[in-house]
């Protein structure tokens, strides 16, 4: 028979990786998993406890999260400022991501191709990649290479036109890592976003809000605001 003190080590360990999975695939099927360990362990205790503890674990778990933020900024290496560079900072971004990433394009150009192969990189180890363009056609050559690589880990949707509005756009310029970090800027994919320009934005670290932008995408999908790229 185990340790007590190993086997509820073991629990935390299932409980632990079962909170992670959660916050970045949506999905919470391992909590069956701890849910029995639960239930074998504590044998004393009846079902609402057994939930009362998982409750308490999702708790703890979210108050570890610290939020903070910095200034991210794109400009003339000469301004006297202090702030993190945007491509740097997209940069590091991609090549950390483990497990998702979420990235939005309102214009995306050659100049970023150097990142695609990170991003194409990323997909064949198994991150969640979902990459959201605004105008298609426009973007049809970086897209198509993309496409050439797509897989359940690669996905591309594209912002649908809206038929009362023909000027509306998805605009919105934003970086999510792991659901725990995000890059919301001014800056579009391009070399002008990333040195010619003057762009502002920050990153921020935080389970909360980042989860927040992945659930405003999703709604997207789901309303067919945005649809697969074929």
């Amino acid at each position: 028979m185990w340790n007590t003190s190993v086997k509820i080590e073991y629990i935390a360990g299932l409980i632990a990786d079962a909170l992670e999975n959660y916050s970045v695939n949506g999905v919470n099927a391992q909590f069956n998993q701890v849910i029995e360990e639960l239930r074998n362990h504590f044998t004393n205790c009846s079902e609402e406890e057994i939930t009362d503890i998982i409750s308490l674990c999702m708790k703890m778990y979210s108050s570890k999260k610290i939020e903070h933020a910095e200034l991210v900024l794109t400009a003339p290496d000469s301004f006297r400022v202090k702030a993190l560079r945007t491509k740097d900072t997209m940069r590091n971004l991609i090549e950390n991501t483990e497990k998702s990433l979420t990235i939005t394009g309102y214009s995306i150009s050659d100049y970023f191709a150097e990142m695609l192969d990170v991003i194409i990189k990323k997909s064949q180890q198994g991150v969640y990649v979902r990459l959201y363009v605004n105008d298609t056609e426009k973007q049809k050559e970086v897209l198509d290479r993309l496409m050439s690589y797509r897989s359940r880990f690669l996905q591309i949707y594209e912002y649908q036109k809206q038929e009362d509005d023909k000027m509306a756009a998805l605009h919105a310029k934003l970086i999510v890592s792991d659901v725990k970090k995000s890059l919301v800027s001014s800056a579009n994919l391009s070399y002008h976003g990333m040195q010619g320009n003057i762009e502002m934005g920050f990153l921020i670290e935080s389970h909360d809000k980042a989860k927040q932008i992945e659930e405003v995408m999703k709604e997207m999908v789901r309303m067919k605001v945005c649809g697969k790229y074929q």
